[in-house]
Order: C-alpha cells, then sequence, then structure tokens
C-alpha cells in the first residue's frame, strides 16, 4: 500500500509540473508575441528619422549636437529621439522630438562648463 500512496505522490508531482512548464511556456511566448507587435507598431510610427529629428531641434537651438538618446513613448506608441545641444552661451539643452510627429515636445535646460 505504501508503494501504491508514492506512486501516487510521484504521478502528481509530474502533472504539477507539466503543468507549471505548461503555463511558463505560455507566459513567456505570450510575453514574446505582446512585445513584438508593441515594437512592430512603434517602428510603424516613426516617421521622422534621428537626422530630421536633430534638424528639427537644431532650427529651434542652433548649436552643437551633444548626444541624442531614444525613449519610448508608450502612451503614444512612438519613440521620441532627446537630443543634447550646447547652444552659443555653452548652455547644454536637452529637446525631446516626437518621432511620429515630428513636433518638439518637451525642452530642458542644464548648466554646462568647459
Amino acid at each position: 500500500m505504501s508503494k501504491n500512496i508514492i506512486e501516487k505522490i510521484k504521478e502528481k508531482k509530474k502533472k504539477i509540473i507539466k503543468g507549471v512548464l505548461v503555463f511558463t511556456i505560455s507566459a513567456v511566448t505570450v510575453g514574446i508575441l505582446g512585445t513584438t507587435i508593441v515594437y512592430n507598431k512603434i517602428k510603424s510610427n516613426i516617421n521622422y528619422t534621428k537626422k530630421q529629428a536633430i534638424e528639427i531641434a537644431l532650427e529651434q537651438i542652433p548649436g552643437e549636437v551633444a548626444g541624442v538618446r531614444y525613449d519610448l513613448e508608450l502612451e503614444r506608441l512612438s519613440l521620441e529621439y532627446d537630443i543634447k545641444i550646447k547652444d552659443k552661451n555653452n548652455i547644454l539643452r536637452e529637446v525631446t522630438v516626437d518621432s511620429k510627429l515630428g513636433a518638439i515636445v518637451d525642452f530642458e535646460d542644464y548648466m554646462y562648463n568647459d
């Protein structure tokens, strides 16, 4: 009788492990599919390239580009370019340009000393 109980416990353990594996694989698959869908949507919303975004920013703040960073804007499913520009007064400014609209959506100023 004790062998029968041990076999039942082993069988239950196998079923639990299989269930956990199926759940984990399903969750990972759904996550990958969801990420792929969001990525493709964001990619299709890019109407302005990095170069064009820099040109837009430099039209508003002439100077030297110190760096460009990308941020995902999940509310609008678009990419934003954060462009750092050192202006003629030696002030570091950050201009955020939306890749979907080509619009400046934010400005920030930083003090910059050589």
